[in-house]
Order: structure tokens, then sequence, then C-alpha cells
């Protein structure tokens, strides 16, 4: 609904139409994503990252920062426009991934064989920016905004099942998740309600065989021969299990095994994540691939 001033509102608190934002905090904004991307660190070991968003935040007058999740941080944004008891969580992770960056970038990663190749520091200097402008501008809003800048979203242990387990969303009454989505024309935001993308899990598999020669394979196992019908299989649960309408992506990310020409491989392991849209479909997911 709106105001008659034109701007917007929901659950008490006002959002207007057009927001003015210090040029000083984008600046700010734009050195801490470059500082992320060319200093990044995988999940459940973000302690530079944690350390240095702490520095900056409270090089912006913030207080009270804490840690949470691991190398997480949380602070809540408080503002004395109005009593309000109503808090609103933001949720940006910061973690990187295992790839070699080749962008060629004058802030590439320095770090070999690790990149923010998923967005997460673009989420995190967002959050930066939108926890030191609420700050600044805490006397025109009433309520609590809470960012969380949560750890491995990329791996487990994962912090994101730590953000929850140590309460941080008990209080809440409502959060609002950030991704960047390269799809998106620059300039525009997409939002919706409810759940917008998919659960994602991981699994590993052993697929044990018995070796052979490879001139007389029948008196072994292939396991690569197997793991590669499991491949087949597993796709089969997707487009044959599953209501095409009920979102779900089994992948197969790693197949490793066999170390000679001229054995059949008597091991071989496998990896890969299960991406779906409903609790459901998830625990019907898992059961499948077990069996």
């Amino acid at each position: 609904m709106s105001n008659p001033d034109g701007a917007a509102t929901t659950g008490g608190f006002a959002i207007p139409g057009t927001v003015d934002i210090d040029a000083g905090i984008l600046d700010r904004m734009i050195e801490v994503r470059r500082h992320l991307h060319r200093n990044p660190e995988l999940s459940n070991r973000e302690a530079n990252t944690q350390t240095y968003l702490r520095q900056m935040l409270a090089g912006q007058g913030i207080a009270d920062i804490r840690d949470v999740a691991g190398f997480g941080l949380a602070v809540d944004i408080v503002g004395s426009g109005k009593p309000s008891n109503r808090k609103v969580a933001i949720r940006a992770d910061i973690d990187a991934l295992p790839i070699e960056e080749e962008s060629g970038v004058e802030f590439a990663s320095v770090n070999p064989g690790v990149m923010h190749a998923c967005g997460h520091d673009a989420h995190a200097s967002m959050a930066f920016a939108v926890a030191v402008h609420l700050h600044q501008s805490r006397a025109d809003f009433g309520g609590t905004v809470r960012l969380i800048f949560q750890p491995a979203e990329e791996d487990e242990p994962s912090g994101g099942r730590r953000v929850v387990e140590e309460g941080l969303l008990d209080d809440i009454d409502a959060a609002i998740c950030v991704h960047v989505d390269p799809y998106t024309p620059s300039g525009k935001v997409a939002v919706n309600s409810g759940p917008y993308t998919l659960a994602c899990d991981t699994f590993d598999a052993v697929v044990t065989g018995s070796a052979a020669h490879a001139a007389k394979p029948y008196e072994g196992i292939d396991a690569i021969a197997v793991a590669c019908s499991m491949v087949s299989e597993l796709q089969k649960i997707v487009s044959r299990e599953i209501d095409p309408y009920d979102p779900l992506v089994v992948s197969v990310t790693g197949i490793n095994g066999g170390n000679a020409y001229n054995v059949i491989a008597g091991k071989v392991t496998l990896k890969g994540t299960i991406r779906s849209g409903s609790d459901a479909t998830r625990e019907r997911t898992w059961r499948r691939v077990r069996a």
C-alpha cells in the first residue's frame, strides 16, 4: 500500500520511493567490494574477511558488532524515528569459491585457486553500505534492521545453519536474502516473496568394484562402468519421478577413479549437488539418491 506522500509501507516500516545515499558511502562500498574480491577466502576460513568487515563497520561509527556463526558478523541498527518493536534481517554471505581467477581486472584475486565467482564480495559490500546508510539515517525510521554477514554459504559446515541455531532469526519478523543476478538488467532489482532460490545439498558416493587387467575385465567389477550408469540413473529421478513444475536439479560435479591404462578401476568416487525447491522433494530425492 502507499502513503499520501507516495512512500510504500510494509509492516510499520516506511520505505521512501527514492533514497539519497551519500556518495561517500557508495565509494566505500566499491572499496570494500574490490578489497574482498582481491582477498577471497573459502568457506569456514573467512577470518581475514571477518576482521576487515568489522574494521570497516567500526570505522563508520557502528558499535556492538558481534561475531556469529564462526567467521560471520551481525549488527543491529536501531531506528529512533518512532517507537517500534519490529525487526527485519538482511543477510549477505561472504565466502568465496575454489576457482582460479582469470579475469585480468586490477583487483583480481591474489589467493591462488580462490575467487569470488558467485558475487559474495558484492553481497557483503552492499550489506556494508546498507548498515552505514541506516546508521547515519536512524532518526528517519523506527524498528531494528539486523545485518547478518554469513560465512560458509558454499560448503559445510553450513554458516546458514549456524545462523539459525544461534537464534539470530528467532526475534525477526521478516528476512531479506540478497543475491546478485547477471541475468537481471543493470539498475533493476528483482523482488519476490517467499523462497526464490533453491536449497543446495552436497553428496559423495564411493563405488567399490574389483580391479582386473584391462584385457580380462570379466575377472573384475568395473567401478567406472558402474559409476557412469549411476550418473545416468540419477538424472531419471528428475526426469521421471518428479513433477516438472516442482524444481529439482541433481548434478554430478566430480568423478575420480583409475590410474593406469591397462587396469580396470576397482574404486571410483563421485560428488555432486541436489538443488530443490521444497522440503518434501528434498527428502524424497535424498532417499532415491541413497537407493
